[in-house]
């Protein structure tokens, strides 16, 4: 009769254990929704825009690609084509780099931004000796979702906040 008793206190302390970590589970992932998608900060710098909004404009997609010639890769131009190859472009006028210093881990992130066109150029740049393409650019936005290096579950994906900005 001990035997059974020993077996039963046993199968109790599993189902408790698994208790215990499906409970831990659920808050886990609860915080984690709660952070990710519904927490709306206090500092909050500029809203991430969703592809579904980019109708309005004229607009390319570019990744901060930091080179002597250009700080900028084009992955999307401003006919709908999504870029595969590396191509390197400038952009002048407003560069969100001067309007906000990010920080290195924002900028790490990998994000993509929205910049809304005036006029496509092509100027001759004597670094590589060749033609480079030159968007002028009248206003910028970031595309969601908002990356940031290392991912930390409090930063919200839907916006930049101060704590993506240097500390100086």
């Amino acid at each position: 009769m001990s035997r059974l008793t020993k077996k039963e206190s046993q199968k109790k302390m599993v189902i408790v254990a698994f208790m215990i970590i499906a409970f831990a589970f659920v808050i886990l992932i609860g915080t984690n929704i709660y952070f990710l998608y519904i927490y709306t900060p206090d500092n909050i710098l500029r809203v991430a825009r969703d592809k579904r909004e980019l109708t309005e404009k004229q607009y390319i997609l570019c990744q901060v690609y930091r080179t002597r010639v250009s700080d900028w890769r084009l992955i999307k131009d401003e006919h709908g084509e999504i870029i595969s190859t590396l191509t390197l472009v400038n952009i002048s006028g407003i560069n969100p780099f001067m309007e906000l210093p990010f920080s290195y881990e924002f900028e790490m992130g990998r994000n993509t931004f929205i910049f809304y066109i005036e006029k496509r150029t092509e100027v001759y740049s004597e670094n590589p000796g060749e033609d480079t393409v030159e968007y002028v650019v009248t206003g910028w936005d970031i595309l969601y979702p908002v990356r940031r290096v290392p991912f930390t579950v409090i930063n919200p994906r839907r916006y930049i906040i101060e704590a993506d900005l240097r500390k100086n």
